[in-house]
């Protein structure tokens, strides 16, 4: 009896089993890819709508005549409140590239929330000043997720 056509048999089933074990690896690598890619759209849509509900929040109560202090500080406070989930999340699953401008885009309307809730009007300098940063930052930080997202498809 000769061997050559066992061996013949096992060097086959050997390479099939390899080449299926290649084609079921990069079958995970891409839709892991294409999941990371569908969790970071999300989490970056979330965090601009958090963030800009936040902003236009701020804006009604800061025109609005007659808060008092502590009603107003409690506005502003609940205003800001559903940001954090996104900015957290954003913190880790985000490359620094987004990190860094949305970190300084959120820091902005920290500065909105802290002006209104100590008086600032929606016509006074401060803050119009503090909504033009607020919104030049976000636009960067748009700018950023926008980038991240691309380089996945690129």
């Amino acid at each position: 009896m000769t061997w050559i056509p066992l061996l013949a048999t096992l060097v086959g089933a050997v390479i099939a089993m390899g080449s299926a074990l290649l084609v079921e690896r990069r079958k995970t690598q891409r839709e892991t890819t294409v999941e990371w890619g569908r969790t970071r759209r999300q989490l970056y849509a979330r965090f601009l709508a958090d963030h800009a509900q936040a902003g236009s929040d701020l804006r009604n109560i800061a025109a609005t005549p007659g808060l008092d202090a502590s009603e107003r500080y409690r506005q502003t406070r609940a205003a800001y409140s559903h940001c954090y989930t996104s900015r957290h999340e954003l913190e880790l699953l985000a490359p620094s590239t987004v990190v860094t401008p949305a970190e300084e885009c959120s820091r902005a309307v920290r500065m909105m929330r802290d002006a209104v809730s100590a008086g600032a009007r929606i016509d006074s300098d401060q803050f119009e000043e503090l909504t033009r940063r607020y919104l030049d930052l976000r636009l960067q930080t748009r700018d950023a997720m926008r980038s991240d997202i691309w380089s996945d498809n690129a």
